[in-house]
């Protein structure tokens, strides 16, 4: 008998191949190193395979070799899948000045208070054919520029912003996974217009405008218009902070962003509309076709994003899973989904949205046999409603690691959220599509489905403002570390195990895994609260903190300012914050004395300093107080002019005294 290699797990092979990427990212591997180690097990696992061949059952060593191989081939991936490995990327090329740039408008992103914000697909760097994204920042002025614009401009090219403070989100690392290293900012006539660039994501721009703008007749509110963008287009720029607020606080914040449950509404509106064609000869494969194609050019619709893509690719393998009746193997086609993503977007495997898809999509088919048993009645519209309160459930349950880690924050209203909104996106979805048709087709009718449409969105806005503001439907401040996330997982799965088999070696696993989990729980809440330091925040207004064991206290002249940056302190450290106090011109830390030295510009030369803190713009001689002083240190907060900063700093060069500017270096931290 002859192994089939097909029988072999593609959901172990699939974790090989994450586990590949995620050690590639962190260890960060030589290509030379990837070649040999590819061609070496390469050969070891053709050498196994044939001798596998030859036996009853499956030899380990061909499992081992087969498992190191997709390894590799995860780690080869992602390495050629890092732009700045490639020696035509534009990073070879920079100078430390001005730099001329060429290049073309691919995406545009959600804009800042004062600037247009774009991604920038760069094509020639100081009159060099180059390749590379760059995050492009345009003041804002009445010409807004669109995807496929070709131009130009001459600027000093800057390294993405970086996190600065403790616990802060880290924008750097996030732009550095989409291959984004470097960003610019503009004025208006900065920039010079060279063309359009009639591309794939031009024409792509050019049909969702076209799509977007057949519903300007119709006068909806920005509100109404906005929902209609992000769930027909997947274009979230126009929603307003206070409706994504709002949607967050409820837990239904999934609804604007285009995912497997959007896609999922489609298939089964797609597959009602379809189903005459049973009737016909080779109805079932012509049904199969029309609704894989009509998803997937929904998905080009609205412009490949990466939520929209994997939501189609996994749902395509699921599709074809149960069209030839393989309900068993649903996992590997879950499986098999995933690793095709990877294989050519690797970096999805850091994206938070990819993450929390697979996480919800895995706990929902390993929940969903249980449904039944919680049927009440067998009336459609009853088990219609239950099965949105039980896949929202599991979903939460199987995101719930990862949302802690991420969000902080875990509404506890999201049942009661869902089981109104879910339908009601739905319909939207459904009556919205057909409403777009209409309105090239029938414009009367568009109209009054429209009036429809406003209506049932008012209803859901009014709905999720409701459970938004009651009060106490949102725990907050949740501090996860990715190891407790891993031993969380780890111990939802294994109660998942012992749900499935009910025998007492797989309940002791579990009291195991959860046991494991209070400990790292304990041992993390422990290795912080032993932690002294105090920190110098990079605030445009003095924020300064002192922690000793679990205890904090803040110095701030302006605590409403600095309230964010203390509560991402206070949650990550498992600290309590004993006071916010003003700020004092004299600290002493751990023996070591700090004066503060403010726009009055006012200092005690009797008091001999560690370290000297300026702030708010003081008008000194920096000289002649090092020269009076004598400090070992010069600390500058982000509440100085940058000109200053930088007369501070020659200064401190001059005089060999180390300087730390909290707005080029983040953070001051003394130990």
């Amino acid at each position: 008998m002859q192994m089939k290699f097909f029988k072999f797990p593609i959901i172990t092979l699939t974790a090989s191949f994450v586990l590949g990427i995620v050690l590639q990212h962190f260890v960060q591997f030589r290509l030379k190193s990837l070649f040999l180690t590819l061609i070496v097990f390469f050969t070891l696992f053709i050498f196994v395979f044939l001798r596998a061949r030859k036996k009853w059952f499956q030899d380990i060593f061909f499992g081992i070799i087969s498992y190191v191989l997709m390894l590799n081939l995860g780690a080869l991936s992602l390495y050629f899948h890092t732009d700045i490995h490639y020696e035509n990327h534009y990073s070879k090329y920079l100078e430390e000045d001005e730099n001329t740039i060429v290049g073309t408008i691919t995406t545009i992103l959600k804009p800042t208070n004062s600037f247009q914000k774009y991604i920038l697909e760069v094509t020639e760097c100081n009159r060099k054919p180059v390749f590379g994204k760059i995050l492009f920042f345009e003041a804002k002025s009445n010409a807004i520029l669109t995807i496929g614009d070709k131009i130009t401009f001459n600027k000093d090219i800057l390294p993405t912003l970086k996190a600065t403070n403790p616990s802060q989100f880290d924008y750097s690392k996030y732009l550095e996974k989409q291959n984004i290293h470097h960003q610019v900012f503009c004025k208006a006539n900065d920039v010079i217009l060279l063309g359009k660039v009639e591309n794939w994501n031009y024409y792509l721009q050019e049909i969702r405008d076209k799509l977007s703008q057949s519903f300007d007749g119709h006068h909806f509110k920005h509100e109404t218009k906005s929902i209609l963008d992000a769930l027909l287009f997947g274009q979230r720029n126009f929603i307003d902070k206070e409706t994504i607020t709002n949607f967050s606080k409820s837990g239904v914040v999934h609804i604007l962003a285009i995912s497997g449950l959007h896609i999922g509404i489609l298939y089964v509106f797609l597959a009602f509309v379809l189903k005459p064609l049973y009737r016909f000869k080779n109805g079932k494969i012509l049904r199969l076709v029309l609704i894989l194609v009509l998803l997937w050019m929904f998905a080009f619709v609205t412009g490949l994003p990466a939520s929209v893509t994997r939501a189609v690719t996994l749902f395509s393998f699921i599709t074809l899973g149960n069209y030839f009746n393989q309900q068993t193997n649903i996992f590997n086609a879950v499986a098999v989904s995933a690793l095709l993503l990877l294989l050519f977007h690797p970096n999805f495997i850091f994206d938070v949205g990819f993450q929390l898809s697979y996480a919800a999509v895995i706990a929902i088919l390993l929940f969903q046999p249980y449904f039944e048993t919680f049927y009440v009645t067998k009336n459609r519209v009853g088990v219609y409603f239950t099965d949105i309160i039980l896949v929202s459930l599991a979903a939460q349950i199987g995101v719930l690691p990862l949302s802690l880690y991420y969000f902080h924050q875990l509404p506890l209203l999201f049942l009661l959220a869902n089981l109104v909104v879910i339908p009601i996106a739905s319909f939207v979805l459904i009556i919205g599509s057909i409403t777009l048709i209409l309105n090239f087709v029938f414009k009367p009718f568009a109209i009054l489905l429209g009036k429809l449409l406003t209506s049932v969105i008012d209803l859901m806005f009014y709905y999720i403002r409701f459970i938004a503001q009651i009060e106490g439907g949102l725990v907050e401040h949740f501090s996860f570390t990715p190891l407790i996330v891993l031993v969380f997982y780890g111990t939802l799965f294994s109660f998942t195990y012992w749900l499935y088999k009910m025998k007492w070696f797989a309940f002791r696993n579990a009291m195991i895994c959860l046991m494991l989990l209070q400990i790292v729980f304990i041992y993390t809440y422990w290795n912080t609260n032993r932690t002294q330091e105090l920190i110098v925040f990079n605030s445009k207004k003095t924020l300064i903190s002192v922690k000793d064991g679990p205890y904090l206290q803040f110095y701030s002249n302006e605590v409403i300012e600095n309230n964010l940056a203390a509560i991402d302190y206070v949650r990550d450290s498992h600290g309590e914050c004993l006071k916010t106090v003003p700020i004092q011109n004299v600290l002493e830390y751990k023996g070591k004395k700090i004066i503060l030295i403010d726009s009055l510009a006012v200092y005690d030369i009797n008091v001999i300093p560690d370290i000297v803190l300026l702030s708010d713009g003081p008008k000194i001689n920096l000289q002649r107080l090092i020269a009076t002083l004598h400090p070992k240190e010069i600390v500058a907060d982000n509440s100085n002019p940058f000109y200053l900063v930088s007369q501070w700093k020659a200064t401190c060069e001059q005089e060999k005294i180390p300087f730390h500017a909290t707005a080029e270096k983040g953070f001051y931290k003394l130990e």
